[in-house]
């Protein structure tokens, strides 16, 4: 099964890239299970309606190109883990105090 992280986002826009961090901390803890797909909603406006994507930022989990979850809007890390991690076979864990709030 193929599984993709796509991360639609915008260059103009402050909550997109301060989520860039997180998606790259959640690649590198999670690379063994799913790719991470780096979109600009403006350079790729044919995929941003593809997949109904109307705000940016925001994150798909794919699998086998269906989506299998969504969350938009400025997010937390451990949001993001518990969007996706359980259709990673993962069950969300505790997180240090410090990554907590990380946006």
């Amino acid at each position: 099964m193929s599984t993709i992280l796509v991360f639609f986002h915008s260059a103009t826009c402050g909550h997109a890239r301060r989520m860039d961090s997180l998606v790259d901390h959640f690649l590198r803890t999670h690379r063994d299970l799913l790719k991470v797909a780096k979109v600009e909603v403006r350079e790729r406006a044919d995929l941003a309606d593809r997949f109904g994507v109307t705000t940016a930022p925001t994150i798909l989990l794919l699998q086998d190109m269906a989506e299998v979850a969504r969350i938009e809007g400025r997010k937390t890390l451990p949001d993001m883990k518990n969007a996706f991690e359980p259709f990673l076979g993962l069950e969300p864990r505790e997180m240090p105090a410090e990554l907590a709030g990380a946006c």
